[in-house]
């Protein structure tokens, strides 16, 4: 059952794919030339590969380099993007040119593709793979909690719709953060089982290598340790000397080498973008917070309602789901405040939210024992089906645009209405706006978890009977 959810992301996002979508765009050729220099030139001085277009490989015929690589402290010129994503993909890149290379003239002119697009869409079904296989580990855990076709769904629709369906045939770090924190949910929910210590160790490898994605994970990583921790401390606190020894190498070792690596390339811990200081301000936090969550545009309220009950769910579920705070708040509010912009240039909507989407669906399948949590949380899959139907059909208006959110605008009035009743953070937002927001979002929690406590406490009494 668990495979089920797993198998409609992938398809759901395969053809998806197949029609109508911005191809390496934004950053995407840009990780994708790193990965190029590698396999050709056996190094990540990428300025010859700029000079040479060699995006015409990967389907960005002319790419500019622009200030996606710099002069590092040695002279040459590195990207200025972390490189572990470049390097995961080596091999699936090596494999895709192969193919790209093998295909008749007759074959891409049937598919409409040239050679560097076979070989993009190749990189991206390997991601698509990826991130399928993180929602079968969060399928298997959120069945713990709730009956398994009921996580089958829940997972399959959180998968199929964005900001998970969105981004995961990107060459964006957001697809490895998700299968991480997939993990780090499965082994928290997983029952206690005599050789746990080996899923812990791989585990603790994948932390430890995530913030070779992206520097950001660095403060992300504590949070997922800590939710370990807490949920599977009797884990921890029975492993020996030897194995805590081996614990603390695979977590630790492959972060110290990220920071001594970026330290010797920029002189700095925090990678390219932190040279000329730290890109985060309390001004940028101001609309980040709440455009994060409720943008008009790049909020994830905007192409996933299914969310809206999330806050609501959590504070009813705050027992056991409290730990997830901790590394909520440590990508939440990191994203918010950066300068560069939270809404993450161009690119699908909420996409620095999507590692937090496996705990959000863990919170509101604790949450659905709640009949009022369970009829409003169908009530809004219900609007979140009519959504996803939409991006499937029009890909493109998973992206930014001028003329506003093109997926709501292309459901009717309705749609317009809801796009209309987001606030537009993203733009100039008065700080009044922010806060009617969030005081309706207050309000709206506090009447769903008192109707949902009222319902338990007469069924309670209505079984005493």
């Amino acid at each position: 059952m668990n495979r089920r959810a797993a198998i409609a992301t992938f398809l759901f996002a395969w053809t998806l794919t197949m029609h109508g979508k911005y191809s390496a765009s934004g950053d995407e050729p840009h990780y994708l030339m790193i990965t190029h220099s590698i396999v050709v030139d056996h190094d990540m001085d990428v300025a010859n590969n700029y000079a040479d277009d060699d995006g015409r490989f990967f389907g960005h015929d002319h790419l500019e380099m622009e200030l996606h690589a710099l002069p590092a402290r040695n002279g040459h010129i590195r990207p200025i993007h972390d490189v572990g994503i470049a390097v995961l993909l080596v091999p699936i890149y090596v494999v895709a040119q192969q193919v790209a290379a093998t295909a008749s003239d007759a074959l891409l002119s049937r598919v409409r593709m040239t050679r560097g697009l076979l070989a993009y869409s190749i990189i991206s079904l390997f991601l698509v793979a990826v991130t399928a296989f993180g929602l079968f580990l969060l399928a298997d855990a959120v069945s713990r909690v709730m009956p398994q076709p009921a996580a089958a769904w829940l997972v399959g629709a959180a998968g199929v719709s964005p900001p998970v369906v969105s981004h995961s045939f990107l060459v964006f770090p957001e697809a490895l953060a998700l299968l991480v924190t997939s993990l780090v949910v499965w082994l928290s929910l997983k029952p206690a089982h005599a050789d746990d210590r080996r899923p812990l160790f791989a585990i603790l490898l994948a932390l430890g290598t995530l913030p070779w994605a992206h520097h950001k994970y660095l403060l992300y990583v504590p949070g997922l340790l800590f939710v370990i921790a807490w949920k599977r401390w009797p884990l921890i606190r029975g492993l020996s000397a030897a194995d805590r020894l081996i614990a603390s190498a695979l977590l630790l070792i492959p972060q110290l080498m990220l920071l001594a690596w970026t330290w010797r390339e920029w002189g700095t811990l925090g990678g390219a973008l932190t040279t000329a200081g730290l890109p985060f301000s309390v001004q940028a936090s101001a609309t980040g917070l709440i455009g994060l969550w409720a943008d008009r545009q790049s909020g994830l309220l905007a192409y996933a309602p299914m969310y809206w009950i999330v806050p609501a769910c959590w504070y009813l579920t705050w027992r056991t789901t409290w730990p997830f705070v901790v590394p909520a708040a440590l990508l939440y509010l990191p994203a918010a405040s950066f300068t560069i912009g939270w809404w993450a240039g161009f690119s699908p909507a909420a996409r620095y939210l999507v590692p937090l989407i496996p705990f959000f669906v863990v919170i509101i399948a604790q949450a659905f024992r709640y009949r009022p949590i369970r009829l409003c949380g169908l009530a809004l899959l219900a609007c979140q089906v009519v959504i996803d139907a939409a991006v499937w059909q029009h890909p493109r208006t998973l992206w930014p645009s001028p003329q506003g959110n093109l997926a709501l605008q292309s459901l009717g009035g309705i749609g317009r209405l809801y796009e209309m009743a987001l606030p537009a953070a993203q733009t100039a937002m008065p700080s009044s706006v922010a806060v009617a927001f969030g005081l309706f979002m207050v309000a709206l929690s506090t009447v769903l978890v008192a109707v949902s406590v009222a319902a338990a406490r007469d069924g309670v009494v209505a079984r005493e009977r």
